[in-house]
């Protein structure tokens, strides 16, 4: 029964883990806004409050890559353990 399901369940689970680390990371920056302490989202709040508006959209920039290859090193793993011939 597992070489059944494994294979066929797979790429459903990784969507699910590709979609749930975006909103992961969402929801981490705005807390750290939110709490404080350190972190990036802290560091865009503070740079807000500064009226420093270089370092914001460089943390911008900085969310936006660390987005992006959270989301190609999860479609690099889906590709990998992908069941289908190619």
């Amino acid at each position: 029964m597992r070489k059944i399901l494994f294979p066929a369940v797979l790429p459903a689970v990784l969507t699910g883990v590709r979609l749930s680390i975006g909103i992961a990371w969402l929801v981490i920056v705005a807390a750290e806004m939110l709490t404080g302490g350190l972190g990036i989202g802290f560091w865009i709040w503070n740079e807000w409050n500064n009226l420093n508006v270089e370092n914001i959209i460089i943390a911008i920039v900085i969310i936006g890559v660390v987005g992006l290859l959270l989301e190609q090193g999860l479609m690099l793993l889906a590709r990998r353990f992908s069941w289908q011939e190619k």
